[in-house]
């Protein structure tokens, strides 16, 4: 019975067991999250490798043991946390996704406000970010031109951004901010097609230009595409 008593100390009764409490329980999540936290520093550090040797070598010359090399890590270490040169690729190029869903569509979804100040807003972003990551935007050029999935996934991202700029527009003309005459999905893809087209030659294609010139222009072309106007009233800057 002592044994029993002992063995039950700090922890309290659950129908599957004994759950532990207080100090030593604090101790054990304590170890957890370091070792949690630990993990997620190794992985990013090796995404950060990655992102180097693609850099420097391209996706062809890249592979485990040039990052691991870079990372300063054994080899195991990377097959913790990715399965393949392709798999660290694929982590590494959903970033250009989750950061234009951070930084640029929370501006530019029409929902409320002034939708050519969001416009702007969401236009400057979008350049400054294809520039942040110019390197993985011409990591997944050279990987689209021989890899069909690649390829297929950069398409789908592509529908996605159409789909997205589409629905603005459609909001802004139910909020009687836009032009209800323009054609909202074949706008919106040409506006992808200028956007997306002109901040890559900027930052990955070598074309030099006045950045804030080329901002200037690209908003002016797509407030007219759209018909776009600011609210005049409060009520059109509130109303979704």
């Amino acid at each position: 019975m002592a044994a029993r008593r002992r063995s039950a100390r700090g922890a309290r009764r659950t129908r599957g067991g004994w759950a532990f409490t207080g100090t030593q329980e604090e101790r054990r999540a304590s170890a957890r999250g370091a070792t949690e936290t630990k993990a997620a520093r190794t992985r990013e550090h090796l995404l950060g490798a990655a992102r180097t040797v693609f850099a420097k070598h391209g996706y062809a010359g890249a592979n485990v043991e040039r990052i691991v090399a870079e990372a300063g890590v054994a080899r195991g270490s990377f097959y913790t946390y990715f399965e393949s040169k392709a798999d660290v690729f694929g982590h590494l190029v959903a970033t250009i996704d989750r950061r234009i869903a951070r930084d640029v569509v929370d501006f530019g979804d029409g929902r409320s406000g002034d939708p050519v100040r969001n416009l702007a807003i969401a236009n400057r972003n979008y350049l400054a970010l294809v520039g942040e990551l110019a390197d993985l935007y011409r990591l997944v050029d050279e990987v689209a031109s021989h890899d069909a999935a690649v390829r297929a996934g950069r398409l789908r991202s592509r529908a996605r951004h159409i789909a997205r700029i589409e629905k603005a527009i459609l909001r802004w003309q139910e909020r009687g901010v836009a032009d209800r005459r323009v054609d909202a999905r074949l706008t919106a893809a040409a506006l992808v097609a200028m956007l997306s087209g002109f901040a890559q030659w900027i930052h990955t294609g070598g074309d030099a230009c006045d950045e804030e010139a080329a901002l200037a222009v690209m908003n002016q072309i797509c407030v007219r595409a759209c018909g776009l106007r600011a609210p005049t009233t409060p009520r059109e800057a509130r109303e979704r």
